[in-house]
């Protein structure tokens, strides 16, 4: 069965006010989160998936095989695995996998590096997600577009906790997408409030059954979070706000896209003990996916909430940095 060996994260350090940003473009209301991680000119979900592969790797075995998960790869035609690893160093080239099109695929990667640990000798399997999906003039307010990156190292033994069963609920909804040709995502945000309830009810549920375990008994939820009003619909499906409240970030950083599962594991992990299990819920385009990690041992905690707050930028920089952002190269 694979085990979790080690993960990591990566938060930029930079904070724009999304308050101000709303005033600016007269937007009323009260804004949804207080602040948005911003990525620096010089850093893009490829530099942002180095940080935290870094992290995951440090004092651990070199991954046999490398996942990325993307939305908003800086480059296309190219694997975001292959230059990854290039840029890592790993001394012998792992098999790459890349996987896009979904902000909660990062438990899609974990079920295919699961079924990878017992081949190839049993290396293991480094999955990183990061994503910087940018938004553009009053669209900010509601997309909450921010950036950040988790990496999970993932072996076939010798880990802190197992990799469980996962359950799955999705319907063929249009709630946030972008078709080819264009530069940002559109979105329906009253259709994406349901939808995530929907796929988050199904998901827990058919988890309850896969794994014989009440979702109210796991220690940590660890959920994907594109906005904070979605989280309201978690108690549909039994969980409390206890399991979630060392998890929750959207409100203070913003929409993480396929990273935002990540990073609420990686909190989850760290708040955890040897012993308990945590939950992971992955969401995007209708579709949930729920994954149980029994505890086995202490994690080796990495004080990922610490890196939630940051140093606030002004608006006109985040403007600048922003504008153009997938347009053009910087």
């Amino acid at each position: 069965m694979a085990e979790l060996l080690r993960y990591g994260a990566y938060l930029p350090r930079y904070r724009a006010p999304l308050g101000e940003i709303q005033s600016f473009f007269g937007r009323p209301g009260r804004p949804r989160a207080k602040a948005l991680a911003t990525p620096g000119l010089d850093e893009d979900p490829l530099t942002m998936a180095y940080e935290a592969a870094r992290e995951a790797l440090a004092g651990g075995p070199e991954p046999g095989a490398l996942i990325t998960v993307t939305q908003s790869s800086p480059f296309g035609f190219r694997k975001l695995s292959a230059t990854l690893g290039r840029a890592l160093g790993l001394d012998e080239r792992p098999a790459g996998y890349d996987l896009s099109g979904h902000p909660g695929s990062l438990l899609d990667a974990l079920a295919l590096a699961g079924a990878l640990v017992g081949t190839d000798g049993g290396a293991p399997v480094l999955v990183v997600a990061a994503d910087h999906v940018v938004s553009y003039e009053d669209r900010v307010c509601d997309l909450l577009s921010a950036g950040g990156a988790a990496a999970f190292l993932v072996g076939a033994e010798g880990g802190f906790a197992r990799l469980g069963p996962q359950a799955r609920a999705a319907n063929e909804v249009y709630d946030v997408w972008r078709l080819g040709t264009e530069a940002e995502p559109r979105y329906r945000l009253e259709v994406l409030f349901d939808a995530y309830g929907q796929a988050a009810v199904g998901a827990l549920k058919g988890l309850e059954r896969a794994a014989g375990r009440p979702v109210g008994d796991y220690a940590q939820v660890c959920p994907s979070q594109p906005h904070p009003q979605v989280l309201r619909a978690l108690g549909r499906a039994g969980v409390q706000d206890g399991q979630i409240a060392q998890t929750s970030f959207v409100g203070e950083i913003g929409n993480l896209g396929a990273a935002s599962v990540g990073l609420a594991l990686c909190l989850g992990l760290d708040a955890a003990e040897a012993g308990q299990a945590v939950c992971a819920l992955g969401y995007g385009g209708g579709e949930g996916i729920a994954q149980a990690f029994e505890l086995t041992g202490a994690p080796p905690a990495i004080g990922a909430a610490g890196r939630v707050a940051g140093e606030p930028i002004s608006v006109g920089t985040y403007y600048r940095w922003t504008r153009g952002r997938q347009a053009e190269p910087h």
